[in-house]
């Protein structure tokens, strides 16, 4: 073996037949060994290989649309568009005089009225395109833009956003400067999964790998790639004069959808995250596709492969019936296919469930608007105020030997002017103030999607991120409100409460069903903690249930919490990844 490689073994245990649905693989990683960015594909050899580069292409402000020379058929290969460099303006009177970039000028939207512009209701000054001359004009900008599946195929013309015609004004005349864009007209393939049995890992990484699994009726269409954007400034960052790489890739958005996402998954999906020299895991974080599991140095991972994917659409189910009342809300993040009516996902053997994120599911419902008086949108409403019940006190361990405390009251403050419950914590050093959200979808998504926002005052530097993700941590839990003291606290009372294993996702709590689900659930849907129900669906209980599910911070001896090594997969390792039953 070669002690300077990690090999990935693959294995397709679907037991589809062609005629039903094949497995597919891609994957990609962000590559440093020496600080430089390099970033890779995975070829159809195993091996990972330099991804391609475009030179950039000058639009000029002077000039009309422009032809790139660039055949474009958006429905077989993925086009995306990406400012890479420049500054240009379509009005010296405004901006101060100054260029600006792809973006357009700041603050000035063409007005609806000023119909001889090519798009009205955006920015002046962005950048724009269209496919042959007698296409309608999309909106770019900045991009990374991806041309929608479902334009038609033609040549791609580039243009500023201007009055083209002189209808209001000087039109171009008075126009300056251009921008450089960088148009890939391709994307990173896909490959059978039987036709990859091994691949070779060799190069130390910064830790954003993928390989995506996809099951399709069909050969899925390449992942859209794109080129890096400068960083916004005045004046604009120079164009580059030599090939720009591709920089990322666009991933499949999860579902549920209420419209055809972009880019479109061709069936369903999941992912494995590794790196060299890094930990690796199954994530079911932004919801459960498909049954991978993997083994590592004797230790293993994600579904139990023995449980099939029709299995899990059925447990869930259950179990959802057989938590009651509390657990009730969640039923509909099992998907069956979109929201809307616009948009059918394609089907393997008929199926294309998929159990959704909660954030996920009520995003997307607000985006359809149906989300009306959904009881997921207001589930966390009586507990968020039970936990900044005012007068209450929290004492949160992040160190767990009583070094670094912080502990504080929930007062009532202002926030924005607006009068909110809030807890100001701190160590004796440092202090952080969390306030709470109004109640309602934004108490919802606080703790479901679990982003840094204005309920945090001071961002999430320090220890703020810590303290904050050890609050959401428990909310899902079900176990934030046992952390609460209602008199001066002894050091670390709320980490030991939240830190108590054998208390998370209670019968009849409320708690993030989902995780429960994914962490406890048996085949039969039943809780698999409690003796005699057998083992749960997710090998060892481990899984990802949300984004901050993590081993707890503070002293913790509870069972292992996430679906990825404990430590790094070193080189020389093997790694066996195996997609289950259907």
């Amino acid at each position: 073996m070669n002690t300077e490689s990690i090999t990935i073994m693959l294995s397709d245990n679907t037991g589809l037949q062609a005629t039903e649905g094949t497995a597919y693989v891609a994957g990609w990683i962000n590559a440093a060994p020496s600080g430089a960015f390099q970033f890779q594909f995975l070829g159809s050899g195993g091996a990972f290989v330099a991804a391609p580069s475009v030179l950039p292409i000058a639009v000029l402000a002077i000039q009309a649309w422009q032809s790139t020379g660039i055949d474009v058929n958006p429905s077989a290969t993925p086009v995306t568009i990406a400012y890479v460099g420049g500054g240009w303006s379509a009005d010296p009177d405004t901006n101060s005089g100054q260029l600006y970039d792809a973006a357009g000028c700041p603050d000035l939207n063409v007005p609806t009225d000023q119909t001889q512009y090519p798009i009205v209701g955006v920015p002046m000054g962005g950048l724009i395109g269209r496919i042959g001359s007698t296409g309608s004009p999309f909106f770019i900008g900045r991009g990374p833009y991806l041309m929608p599946s479902t334009f038609p195929s033609g040549e791609l013309q580039l243009c500023i956003n201007d009055d083209l015609t002189g209808a209001y004004g000087p039109g171009l005349k008075d126009n300056s400067g251009s921008v450089s864009v960088a148009v890939f007209n391709q994307g990173l393939a896909f490959l059978e999964m039987s036709s990859v049995p091994s691949i070779a890992l060799t190069t130390a990484t910064n830790g954003n790998e993928r390989l995506v699994f996809a099951v399709a009726p069909t050969q899925p269409a390449p992942l859209p790639i794109y080129a890096a954007s400068p960083p916004i400034a005045t004046p604009p960052p120079v164009a580059p004069t030599q090939a720009v790489p591709a920089f990322a890739v666009m991933q499949y958005p999860p579902p549920p959808y209420g419209n055809q996402p972009q880019p479109s998954p061709p069936g369903p999906f999941d992912f494995f995250e590794f790196g060299y020299n890094a930990a690796a895991d199954v994530s079911a974080v932004n919801g459960f596709g498909l049954n991978l599991s993997f083994s590592s140095a004797g230790e293993s991972f994600g579904v139990d492969p023995r449980i099939s994917r029709a299995t899990m659409a059925s447990a869930y189910t259950d179990f959802i019936a057989k938590e009651g009342a509390s657990a009730a809300a969640y039923g509909e993040l099992l998907t069956v296919g979109a929201l809307g009516s616009s948009y059918t996902p394609p089907t393997v053997k008929g199926e294309f469930f998929a159990i959704s994120d909660p954030s996920d599911m009520l995003i997307a419902k607000q985006a359809a608007g149906v989300l009306d008086s959904d009881s997921l949108a207001s589930y966390w409403d009586a507990t968020l105020n039970a936990f900044f019940a005012v007068n209450s006190y929290l004492s949160i361990d992040l160190s767990g030997d009583g070094t670094n405390v912080y502990t504080g009251q929930c007062t009532m403050q202002s926030l924005n002017t607006v009068s909110t419950a809030a807890y100001t914590l701190s160590n004796g050093t440092n202090t952080y103030t969390f306030y709470q959200p109004p109640q309602g979808l934004q108490s919802a998504l606080y703790v479901f999607q679990q982003a840094f926002s204005q309920y945090q005052a001071g961002g999430s530097g320090g220890d703020a991120g810590l303290l904050q993700m050890n609050i959401w941590e428990a909310l899902c839990r079900g176990v934030a409100v046992a952390g609460v003291a209602t008199q001066s606290p002894p050091s670390g009372f709320s980490t030991t409460a939240w830190n108590d294993s054998a208390q998370w996702y209670g019968a009849g709590s409320t708690c993030n069903y989902y995780a429960k689900f994914l962490h406890c659930a048996n085949a039969q849907g039943e809780d698999a903690r409690i003796a005699g129900n057998g083992p749960p669906i997710f090998l060892g209980g481990a899984a990802y249930g949300f984004s901050a599910d993590e081993n707890p911070n503070g002293s913790y001896s509870g069972p292992n919490v996430p679906s990825k090594t404990q430590g790094n997969v070193a080189p020389g390792s093997t790694v066996a990844i195996m997609l289950g039953p259907w």
